[in-house]
C-alpha cells in the first residue's frame, strides 16, 4: 500500500465502459476480471504492539517488510506521539506471498483516510486476486463505467503488486491486485532501492515483467539481497507431522472475510454484480441475517452480516468486520493452535452455528482490538453438478477461439507469482 489515498474524480472520467461479453483468458465473461481468491487483509490497530504479539509471535505470521512512508506524512507533532511500532506498516505473510496481513496503526489510518472517509474504519483493505494485469487495468476502466467508486489504480511497493481500489456501498476498501513479489528460501523481500516502482495511476500495457525489472536491477548495481529479512524464529521445540517447528500448528491459508453491513441487500448486489461473487446461500440467527458468497469453489470466500450482530457478538462499535479465517494445516493442528493461542490469553468467543455453513470444524479467538480470528482446518468444497464436461478431440487445430466458461474452470489451487 502506498502513501497516496487520494479518491479518484469519476465526474472527470473519459473511458467508456466496454459491453460483454469480455475475453478472459479465452473464456466469456461478463466482466473483464474473474476474482480467484482472497489475497491479503488488513487491519487499523488500536494496539499495534499488542496485535503484533497476537498475529506475529502467537498466530505465527511472519514480517515480510516494515514501512515507514504513509505514518511519514503526519504532521511532526502527531508523528512525535507514536510508539516505534506505530511509525510502521507491518507487512506479514504466512507463505510465499509479500504480505497476507497488514497491520496500521488508527492513528495514522485515521490521518491519511480524512480525505476518502475512511478515517475511523478498523479495516484497511480487502484484497481479491484476479489472473493477470490486463484483469486489473481493464477490470478498473468496467468499474469506473458501471458506476463503480475508486480510489486509485496503479502499483504498490512493498510487495510490487499492480493493484486498483474501490470502494463496497458500506465504505469497505476492496482491491483487485496481481503480481504480487513471491518470498523464497532465502526469505528475503525486495530492497528498498527497488521501491521507485510506485506508480500512482493504471499503467500502459503491456508492462515488463517482474524478472526483467529485476535483471534490469541487478545490471544497475542495486544489492538484490538487500532486502528485509524476518527475524529468527523462536525455540523449535514442537515436532509438527515431522517438522520442528516454534508453534504446534501452521497457517496455511487465508480467509474467508466476513463483514458487518447496514444494508446487506445492497450489498450482496454490489458483491454480485460489481465483482461478480455469487450467493452461496444465506443464513440467520436471532433476526440477524447473513449471506454467503463464493467466486470459485470454496463454500465461501466472503460472508456479509447484519451490523446488529455486532452487539450480539460482543463486538465493538468500531469493528467492520465479524471474523477474518485463517486455515492450519490439519485437524489435529487446530486443536493444538487453539489450546496455544488460549494458553498465551486468548479468549475463545462462541459464534452460533446458524452462521457458519461450510465448516465441521470452526472456532473463534478474539484479538486484542476486539476483532475475531475464525480458525479451521477445512473449508466444504463445492463440486458442480450435471454432467462431466465433452471431450472435444482431433486436435488443438480444431478447437475454438473462445469458449463459453465450465462450472468449475476458475475452482482450485491458483498459480501465486507474476509471469515471467
Amino acid at each position: 500500500m502506498t502513501t497516496d489515498q487520494t479518491e479518484i474524480d469519476a465526474s472527470t472520467a473519459v473511458r467508456a465502459p466496454a459491453a460483454g461479453p469480455f475475453d478472459v483468458g479465452g473464456v466469456r465473461l461478463d466482466r473483464p476480471f474473474k476474482i480467484r481468491r482472497l489475497g491479503h487483509f488488513g487491519y487499523n490497530c488500536l494496539d499495534t504492539d499488542a496485535m503484533l504479539d497476537f498475529y506475529v509471535d502467537g498466530l505465527g505470521l511472519i514480517v515480510s517488510d516494515q514501512s515507514p512512508t504513509m505514518p511519514a506524512r503526519l504532521p511532526a507533532e502527531q508523528r512525535d506521539r507514536l510508539s516505534a511500532n506505530e511509525r510502521l506498516l507491518h507487512f506479514t505473510r504466512f507463505g510465499s506471498d509479500h504480505h497476507q496481513f497488514v497491520l496500521i496503526a488508527a492513528p495514522v489510518w485515521d490521518w491519511v483516510g480524512r480525505d476518502n472517509g475512511t478515517a475511523g474504519a478498523s479495516i484497511n483493505q480487502i484484497t481479491w486476486q484476479v489472473g493477470s494485469l490486463a484483469e486489473v487495468v481493464e477490470g478498473a476502466d468496467w468499474i469506473w463505467g458501471q458506476g463503480g467508486r475508486l480510489l486509485r489504480s496503479g502499483r504498490d511497493m512493498p510487495g510490487s503488486n499492480w493493484h486498483t481500489y474501490l470502494f463496497d456501498p458500506e465504505g469497505h476498501i476492496n482491491e483487485l491486485f496481481y503480481g504480487m513479489e513471491q518470498i523464497g528460501w532465502d526469505g528475503l523481500s525486495k530492497p528498498r532501492e527497488m521501491w521507485s516502482g510506485v506508480l500512482g495511476e493504471a499503467p500502459a500495457l503491456p508492462m515488463p515483467s517482474e524478472a526483467a525489472e529485476i535483471r534490469a536491477a541487478q545490471g544497475s548495481g542495486v544489492d538484490i539481497a538487500g532486502g528485509h529479512r524476518a527475524v529468527a524464529a523462536q525455540a523449535r521445540e514442537y515436532a509438527v507431522d515431522g517438522i520442528l517447528m516454534s508453534r504446534p500448528f501452521k497457517v496455511v491459508g487465508i480467509g474467508p472475510v466476513s463483514l458487518y453491513v447496514d444494508d446487506l441487500d445492497a450489498t450482496v448486489e454490489f458483491y454480485r454484480q460489481m465483482l461478480g461473487f455469487s450467493v452461496r446461500g444465506r443464513v440467520g440467527w436471532d433476526g440477524h441475517r447473513g449471506a454467503l458468497l463464493h467466486t470459485g469453489s470454496e463454500h465461501h470466500g466472503l460472508a456479509l452480516y447484519e451490523t446488529g450482530l455486532r452487539a450480539a457478538l460482543g463486538a465493538p462499535e468500531r469493528a467492520d468486520s465479524m471474523a477474518l479465517g485463517f486455515r492450519v494445516a490439519n485437524y489435529r493442528q487446530l486443536r493444538a493452535a487453539v489450546a496455544f493461542l488460549v494458553e498465551r490469553g486468548a479468549t475463545e468467543v462462541e459464534v452460533p452455528a446458524e452462521l457458519l455453513a461450510g465448516f465441521d470444524y470452526v472456532t473463534h479467538l478474539r484479538d486484542p482490538d476486539g476483532n475475531l480470528v475464525q480458525l479451521y482446518y477445512h473449508q466444504r468444497q463445492i463440486v458442480p453438478a450435471g454432467a462431466e464436461p465433452e471431450l472435444v478431440s482431433g486436435g488443438a487445430a480444431r478447437w475454438p477461439e473462445l469458449i463459453d466458461a465450465p462450472p468449475d474452470v476458475f475452482g482450485g489451487e491458483t498459480f501465486l507469482g507474476p509471469w515471467e
